[in-house]
């Protein structure tokens, strides 16, 4: 028997195993890899992706685009991904790794796809100021604080951060790594 849409939605939306987001930069963000096996388990052979167009270049701002369209049963998503690139220093026309800018630039374009079914929202809207929003319609759950995130610590007093230190960091756009207590207070103006 053919599932319908909304079984289908109900096990996209579903929250990540924990461990699932990654902070890196004071941003979070699920791997294209995790999206890939929640489509697979699912939608199974219900979903299909093909990238729209030849990618498009933007020279000046070093920058690959590629468009895609993700499809579930009869629901269509389009995503829009981009992706830097380098160029050669003795042949400024030439790009490094053309093949894996391009891949990165389409792995961000599944990303947005996946975004507008809605996937990962429950647990991304911890770290995003979006979250907070109720006619979205997501329950933030508050992030783990017993456990360090990443490899970051605090450049004041050396203990490990947690989930709701690097919260704190965004909020404030401070790139310097501090765990909210010693956050400096001249720090904590919102830009």
């Amino acid at each position: 028997m053919l599932p319908t849409y909304q079984e289908i939605k109900e096990k996209l939306i579903a929250p990540f195993p924990k461990g699932t987001v990654e902070v890196e930069r004071n941003k979070a963000h699920i791997p294209v890899q995790a999206y890939i096996n929640r489509l697979e388990e699912a939608a199974g052979e219900h979903w299909s992706w093909k990238t729209n167009g030849q990618p498009l270049i933007y020279e000046k701002e070093c920058q690959i685009q590629v468009k895609g369209t993700l499809k579930i049963l009869n629901a269509e998503r389009e995503g829009v991904g981009f992706s830097n690139f380098k160029v050669y220093e003795d042949n400024k026309e030439k790009i490094q790794n053309l093949k894996y800018a391009i891949l990165a630039a389409e792995s961000d374009a599944l990303r947005n796809a996946c975004n507008k079914y809605q996937m990962g929202w429950s647990d991304l809207a911890q770290y995003k100021d979006w979250g907070k929003n109720p006619g979205v319609g997501v329950t933030v759950t508050q992030p783990q604080t017993s456990q360090p995130v990443a490899e970051f610590t605090c450049l004041k007093c050396g203990k490990p951060l947690q989930a709701s230190d690097l919260q704190e960091l965004e909020k404030y756009q401070i790139r310097n790594k501090y765990c909210s207590e010693d956050i400096p207070a001249h720090m904590r103006k919102k830009r």
